[in-house]
């Protein structure tokens, strides 16, 4: 059995976490991860996690709270990835166990994820946690 142990991102934990981003689908300098980490890091309302195998980070977390007008809002795990040779090791289940305790200590009675439609495996992963799938909606952006 794989030991993975999951504690908060720290500042200096930037290059590592660049690293993981094309795991997840994303490219990223490491200064731009550290940029993105200050910013996240100075927001209460931010919960960002490591996965640590024998001092190395293998994986992490982004969780952040929506607060809303319309309904008692949610938390909404943004970000998560786990090492291509570590999948299905633990760590990502790790991981979003944190991440609902983090949204559970501050008052969230929801968590949501979003997922790419092509991103089969990992709807199979978020349901075998208990995950449901809500509904389905396009995403609209405007570059300004």
């Amino acid at each position: 059995m794989t030991i993975f142990v999951v504690r908060e991102m720290l500042a200096t934990d930037y290059q590592a976490v660049a690293e993981l981003m094309p795991d997840l689908g994303y490219e990223a300098t490491a200064c731009q991860v550290e940029e993105r980490l200050a910013l996240l890091m100075a927001r209460p309302d931010n919960g960002i996690f490591v996965a640590e195998l024998k001092d190395r980070i293998v994986g992490w977390s982004h969780v952040y709270g929506v607060r809303l007008l319309e309904s008692d809002g949610y938390a909404e795990i943004g970000g998560l990835v786990v090492a291509s040779n570590q999948q299905r090791n633990g760590a990502g289940t790790m991981l979003i166990r944190r991440s609902e305790l983090w949204a559970a200590s501050r008052g969230y009675a929801r968590v949501r994820l979003r997922s790419g439609v092509h991103r089969e495996a990992a709807h199979l992963f978020y349901e075998s946690l208990g995950y449901k799938k809500s509904k389905a909606s396009f995403a609209f952006e405007l570059d300004i």
